[in-house]
């Protein structure tokens, strides 16, 4: 009884996080604030959490792994694939799937998500939008230089990393309605591959 007791305590808190990050952003957020919008001492707070970072990380940091390891999977999955192409015309362009799901992860855990793109000024999360750009550097271009007859332009390359960092980021941040950011970025997705195919690709 005393764990689920805990537990609710601490998802008390989190939510009361949650609403006080996103209306006030990391620095002017307050503790006391959460606290008394939790109905809870800061002395609970302490109890969970060691400061206001450790409560920011433990708001952000699963949902962000998550996306992370869908990334990974994929890129890895597409990478064993491309080692099999002879020709550029094997390539698959169709990557709704994976929208798909990334889509359903943020969304799952939007505010969290938000908090992370709106909010995370002089957090260790400030960066977060760099880390996944240079996931696709390092990810993209050698699975795609895998591909028959092709290397890549290293500059196209980072390029369109950051286009595509910041198509998803305009529709997460614009559409709150989950099936229809889906429906976008689905479409989205799926012309940024044809562009890095084009622009990214240089045959040999």
């Amino acid at each position: 009884m005393k764990k689920e007791n805990d537990q609710g305590t601490r998802e008390l808190l989190m939510e009361a996080a949650k609403k006080e990050f996103l209306e006030k952003g990391y620095n002017k957020a307050s503790l006391r604030s959460i606290c008394a919008d939790a109905g809870l001492t800061t002395g609970a707070l302490y109890f969970f959490f060691e400061n206001k970072a450790d409560l920011f990380a433990a708001i952000v940091d699963p949902p962000l792994n998550g996306l992370k390891k869908i990334l990974f999977e994929h890129f890895r999955e597409d990478a064993e694939e491309a080692k099999k192409l002879t020709s550029i015309e094997g390539l698959d362009m169709d990557h709704s799937e994976i929208s798909d799901r990334i889509v359903g992860h943020i969304y799952e855990n939007y505010d969290s998500f938000m908090l992370l793109l709106t909010s995370a000024e002089n957090t260790v999360y400030e960066n977060v939008v760099d880390e996944f750009v240079d996931m696709l550097d390092k990810s993209i271009p050698p699975m795609m230089a895998n591909v028959g007859g092709y290397t890549y332009d290293e500059y196209m390359s980072h390029w369109m990393a950051h286009i595509s960092m910041d198509a998803f980021i305009h529709v997460i941040k614009h559409e709150k309605d989950a099936e229809t950011a889906g429906k976008r970025l689905r479409s989205i997705l799926n012309y940024l591959v044809m562009g890095w195919v084009q622009l990214a690709l240089v045959k040999k």
